[in-house]
């Protein structure tokens, strides 16, 4: 579902998604579009690239986390992400 997959060029150290723990009503929740930052709002997922890397982000994602208050959430790179489906893949065998 990752809505980054077949464009050229993203770095993946710098893309992040967010693990909610429920479906999240996303028309509560406001995320201030930043500079060339872009974000993709899935069911559970919340899609983050970071061009200039997270450290210089201005993007703002307080209202998100207000919003999801009582939604428990997590995130992790792409990188980490494929490493866990590795992990995952290489236990079912």
């Amino acid at each position: 579902g990752n809505p980054f997959a077949t464009r050229p060029g993203i770095e993946p150290n710098k893309l992040i998604v967010m693990f909610l723990g429920s479906a999240a009503d996303w028309a509560k929740m406001r995320v201030s579009k930043q500079a060339n930052e872009e974000f993709h709002l899935a069911d559970r997922e919340l899609f983050i690239y970071y061009p200039d890397g997270q450290g210089k982000s201005k993007l703002s994602i307080t209202p998100f986390d207000r919003a999801s208050k009582a939604i428990p959430f997590t995130g992790r790179n792409w990188n980490s992400i494929t490493k866990l489906l590795e992990m995952a893949e290489a236990l079912k065998d």
